[in-house]
């Protein structure tokens, strides 16, 4: 619980007794590679907290997957349109690898919230930061190169290589693995 505590403290101010209200109602959720935390179709109102492992959020589009996004540890994970909506996601969030999670009900975070101001503060700096990662990922498809979307990637995620498969990689910037061959051969030589 230690991550969590670090990761919520770095967001907003928490007194202790915020902390031990939140971490009363998380639980920890053990994924192995191959398991999904969500899947199109099956509501889930969960918000996860990854300590170790990483996860991968994609789409199916005619039998194809489009990654969407990759999530590592200290990120936040959740399908927060579909739980604000009351609906059903429409996209699958999976373990890349083993993966290790701290869970908390987003409708009991929520009554947390009323009771502090602390935690509602956190609660809209979450909301914010989920905004600003859909609004960036838009933005860079419609203002950006595939390499200018590739070079930010490798420099917020240097890791990713190692980590990520190549098609992966490919389908989260929009592009073949092919031509993710060839930029990534470009700037190897250059």
């Amino acid at each position: 619980m230690e991550s969590i505590t670090r990761a919520l403290l770095k967001m907003a101010p928490l007194t202790d007794e915020d902390i031990i209200n939140f971490t009363g109602i998380t639980t920890k959720k053990q994924l192995n590679k191959g398991d999904y935390w969500i899947e199109a179709g099956k509501k889930n109102n969960q918000v996860g907290f990854i300590e170790e492992g990483y996860l991968r959020k994609y789409y199916l589009k005619d039998g194809c997957e489009i990654t969407d996004y990759f999530y590592f540890e200290n990120d936040f994970t959740a399908d927060i349109p579909s739980i604000i909506n009351n609906d059903s996601p429409v996209a699958f969030i999976i373990a890349m690898s083993k993966s290790l999670l701290i869970t908390f009900p987003y409708d009991e975070f929520n009554i947390l919230c009323k009771t502090s101001p602390r935690l509602e503060h956190l609660h809209r700096l979450m909301i914010e930061m989920t905004f600003l990662r859909y609004y960036e990922r838009t933005v860079s498809f419609i203002t950006q190169t595939v390499k200018e979307r590739y070079d930010r990637l490798i420099d917020s995620r240097p890791d990713i290589l190692q980590r990520a498969a190549q098609h992966h990689i490919a389908s989260f910037l929009g592009i073949s693995p092919q031509h993710l061959s060839r930029i990534r051969r470009k700037n190897n030589s250059s």
